[in-house]
C-alpha cells in the first residue's frame, strides 16, 4: 500500500492554500491508496496541543511520501520535514515561482525533489509527473 502527506501553511500570501492541497490532494488519490492532507478535519479536532502532535506525528510517519508546500517559512511545516527526515521518508518541496524556500528546506536530504510552480495547474502537471517514481 502506498501513502502520500500533502501539508502547507492554509494562509500563503493573504489566501487560504485549502483549494490548492485539496487539488493536489485529489490527484494523488489517482496514484497511491492513502492521502492524508492538511485539510480542517485533519486539524480541527478539539484535542489538546499534545494530544494534537502525538497524533499528527504517529499518523504521518507512517507514510511513504511527503509532498510539502515551502513557499512561505512556517513552523509547523518545517517541523513535518523534519520528522520526514527522523523516518527516512522522502519529500517533494512545493515553492511558487518567486519565492525561495528556506535553506534548511533545500539542504534537508529527505528533500528528493523541489518543484518551482507558476499556478495550480502547473504545479499539478509537475506533481503527476514526480510522483511516478514513487508508486512504482
Amino acid at each position: 500500500m502506498k501513502s502520500v502527506y500533502v501539508f502547507g501553511p492554509i494562509h500563503l500570501f493573504g489566501e487560504s492554500y485549502l483549494d490548492f492541497y485539496k487539488r493536489v490532494g485529489q490527484l494523488c488519490e489517482k496514484h497511491f491508496d492513502k492521502v492524508v492532507g492538511t485539510y480542517p478535519d485533519f486539524w480541527e479536532t478539539g484535542e489538546t496541543p499534545r494530544e494534537f502532535y502525538e497524533r499528527t506525528y504517529e499518523v504521518i510517519t507512517k507514510l511513504d511520501l511527503f509532498i510539502g508546500e515551502v513557499s512561505s517559512p512556517s513552523w509547523g511545516v518545517g517541523m513535518e520535514f523534519q520528522m520526514a527526515q527522523e523516518k527516512d521518508i522522502p519529500c517533494i518541496a512545493l515553492c511558487k515561482e518567486g519565492n525561495e524556500p528556506s535553506s534548511m528546506i533545500i539542504g534537508a536530504p529527505c528533500v528528493k525533489k523541489i518543484i518551482y510552480y507558476k499556478n495550480i495547474e502547473d504545479a499539478l502537471r509537475k506533481i503527476e509527473e514526480a510522483v511516478q517514481e514513487y508508486v512504482k
